[in-house]
């Protein structure tokens, strides 16, 4: 919901409009989706003297509005707007979920060389969020991007399930093989004489060695996504799947703070690696033994609320819990949410055709085939380069976030954030190029929509870093909601705040910064109480608006 434009007497944001009675009311305006928390009407007026309470106003940083023209290749164009335009939901959480999908439908299958000689490599896979209140359609959104992948995960069954049939037989016939040769090893156990038994036991031996050596391999299932997986099995997933997988999660920061337990210290260090989609790993566990997982790489998506990203965020920022982990979420995006209205259409069918046919190519895609170097003793991957005009545009953009963005950034982890696009622009690239069709080089026009990506990409981090940058905001408007439901009594004290430890008023520091606020906006009004006949520092009470007192009181 966009802020609720201003009217009336008040250029702070109060939003006056005509009661039934005759008399004015107010709305305070409070955005954490939108950071906008409602409370109801209080009335304009104000019993005893009292000024009007005026509303608390968080403002988001702005982000631009998704253009699907400069972001998204032509065949997955009209598919993304037709999803999200039917639900409707913001543009951007469906095109995410696509990217990072298809970042995994990659996976480390091949990479990207960004500089023309160096060998530095790039694997595309990516992580994303998609930030957004319980009712903004996070959850069928990401169910929109992902009915593609879900249709590879079951034809991939489907041909588990006719594999496994064939394995099965073949097994079968081994088995029998081998018992005969076991029933000759015994024959030639109670044979004749001395020699002639050990030549025959000898002969036999090798001949079930070479049985053994030959014993058909199980057909192993191809995974794409998993949704709930402990670190140990998904392990053994990638040791199966060396070219990656997807984890989907519905709420991301439940995820990271699984990583936090005790006992799973290891889990966090894990997906640090995974990020990079380019290293081996090797565990060893008793019971489970040696796992050797030639390569790990793993992309995450997931929905994320405002108010638990606020708690996480607050946590990185003070540096205890920063090791990067929110940084590499690199497609984290927080649009503002389209003005609803009743939409029921018929779904685009050749757009969602043209988009299953980009990931069923993709699932299947020769990286050398359509161009790529082939790996050797010294490329671990397949590998695409970009063509000269694209590498102008990597080069100059390149430039722009080290000389101007980086250097000029005051935030630390706005500038963390930023120092890992590094990585994002020529994944992106590359993802885009291969959606169009691949070739030996990475043009200039997928170059260019990266470049656009990474700009769009870099306002909404700065929109989610800045939940925690509010001077005060959100602890007044807690604070707020507090008296207007009755919880504080008329000439409470700070003291009485702390003591119920309620969210975002929890530290004196947020109290006394809600109070002030609050008495600025007049809500509250503080006294200096007496100090009393033993002395001592006199106690500052707080006397709350009669207006707000009668709307507590209903």
């Amino acid at each position: 919901m966009p802020c609720l434009p201003t009217r009336g007497v008040d250029d702070r944001g109060a939003d006056l409009a005509a009661h039934p009675g005759g008399s004015l009311v107010w709305r305070v305006v409070l955005q954490l989706e939108h950071v906008t928390v409602t409370p109801d009407d209080v009335g304009s007026f104000a019993p005893g003297g009292w000024p009007t309470p005026r509303p608390i106003v968080t403002t988001l940083k702005p982000v631009p509005v998704f253009d699907a023209e400069l972001l998204l290749p032509p065949s997955l164009r009209p598919w993304v707007m037709d999803e999200a335009g039917r639900m409707p939901c913001p543009p951007d959480f469906v095109a995410v979920a696509a990217v990072v999908a298809l970042s995994s439908v990659i996976g480390a299958r091949c990479a990207i060389k960004p500089k023309a000689k160096d060998n530095w490599l790039v694997v595309p896979n990516l992580w994303g969020g998609i930030v957004g209140s319980p009712s903004s359609k996070k959850t069928p959104a990401t169910s929109a991007a992902l009915r593609a992948m879900d249709r590879l995960t079951a034809a991939a069954r489907k041909d588990h399930e006719a594999a496994m049939a064939d394995f099965e037989a073949v097994e079968m016939v081994h088995e029998a093989r081998r018992d005969a040769i076991h029933g000759r090893v015994k024959s030639a156990a109670k044979g004749g004489g001395k020699g002639e038994t050990e030549a025959s036991l000898e002969s036999i031996t090798k001949e079930l060695q070479a049985h053994n050596r030959g014993a058909p391999a199980p057909p192993i299932l191809r995974r794409y996504k998993t949704n709930d997986t402990t670190v140990e099995k998904l392990g053994e997933l990638l040791r199966d799947n060396p070219a990656g997988l997807l984890v989907v999660r519905d709420e991301l920061v439940g995820l990271i703070e699984t990583w936090d337990r005790e006992g799973r210290e290891g889990d966090r260090a894990f997906f640090l690696e995974a990020w990079n989609g380019n290293q081996g790993f090797d565990t060893d566990r008793i019971g489970r033994g040696n796992v050797h997982i030639k390569n790990v790489c793993v992309s995450i998506l997931g929905g994320i609320q405002p108010d638990r990203l606020i708690r996480y965020l607050e946590a990185a920022t003070r540096g205890y819990a920063n090791d990067g982990m929110l940084q590499r979420f690199q497609l984290l995006v927080y649009p503002d949410p389209p003005e609803w209205e009743w939409r029921d259409r018929t779904p685009d069918a050749a757009a969602a055709r043209a988009a299953m046919e980009v990931f069923e190519r993709l699932a299947n895609l020769d990286p050398v085939e359509v161009g790529a170097a082939p790996a050797d003793d010294l490329n671990k991957f397949p590998y695409f380069r970009f063509s000269p005009a694209a590498q102008e545009v990597f080069i100059e953009w390149s430039m722009d976030l080290h000389r101007e963005r980086l250097q000029g950034e005051v935030d630390p982890i706005v500038h963390e954030h930023l120092s890992k696009y590094n990585k994002l622009f020529p994944a992106l690239a590359l993802i885009f190029h291969l959606v169009s069709g691949g070739g030996a080089e990475v043009d200039e026009e997928s170059a260019r929509r990266a470049a656009a990506w990474c700009e769009y990409l870099e306002a909404h981090a700065r929109r989610c870093y800045g939940l925690v940058k509010d001077d005060g905001r959100r602890a007044a408007q807690s604070l707020a909601e507090r008296l207007k439901r009755g919880d504080l009594q008329d000439g409470f004290t700070a003291r009485d705040v702390r003591r119920n430890q309620w969210r975002d008023l929890t530290k004196d520091e947020a109290i006394q910064a809600a109070l002030d606020w609050l008495e600025d906006e007049h809500w509250v009004r503080g006294e200096e109480a007496d100090a009393g006949p033993r002395g001592g520092r006199p106690t500052r009470r707080y006397r709350i608006n009669p207006a707000v007192l009668l709307k507590s009181k209903g």
